[in-house]
């Protein structure tokens, strides 16, 4: 199996149970907080999927990467994702939890009236929450936005990754 199928599967399914995980625990209907909090710690599941790919890939090569290389490996990692995940989150949001819209918008514009935002900019930010939270417009994230930051991640985890071990380092 190609590297970066591998981990594009891994990464999708990473992203299904993680989704669920916090689903059950009521971070995203009852505990918003803590599902903010959980969405921030969720950034993992890419760089470690991305990494890990990036680093079976320099195992297979028995040489150290070049930035097409990883570049390649984790933006085709991102991207196989994309159906496995935008797949399951569609069915998330519109079968399993169809108010997260509605719930994760209100608690903002509450968290923006308790800051004291004035209460036009809120209705500005609720307009534009609701776009964003539409089937077209999650859909369109994935497609552009999964392998962008694939991309980033990638040119990141280059610099830590790209070299061969030493044979002293490999033990």
């Amino acid at each position: 199996m190609k590297v970066t199928v591998k981990w594009g599967v891994i990464l999708g399914v990473s992203v299904i149970v993680w989704t669920l995980v916090i689903h059950f625990l009521g971070f995203y209907t009852t505990n918003l907080a803590a599902g903010q909090k959980a969405d921030v710690v969720a950034t993992i599941l890419p760089i470690a999927a991305i990494v890990m790919a990036l680093l079976e890939r320099r195992r297979q090569l028995g040489r150290g990467l070049k930035i097409k290389d990883s570049l390649a490996v984790g933006v085709l990692t991102g991207v196989v994702s994309i159906p496995i995940t935008a797949g399951f989150l569609w069915f998330y949001h519109n079968y399993m939890n169809p108010q997260w819209a509605d719930l994760l918008i209100a608690y903002k514009n509450q968290q923006m009236a308790a800051a004291g935002i004035a209460p036009e900019v809120i209705q500005l930010a609720d307009q534009a929450q609701r776009a964003g939270s539409t089937d077209i417009a999650q859909l369109l994230g994935a497609l552009i936005g999964t392998p962008l930051i694939s991309l980033v991640i990638s040119l990141v985890a280059h610099i830590f990754v790209r070299r061969q071990p030493s044979p002293a380092a490999k033990g």
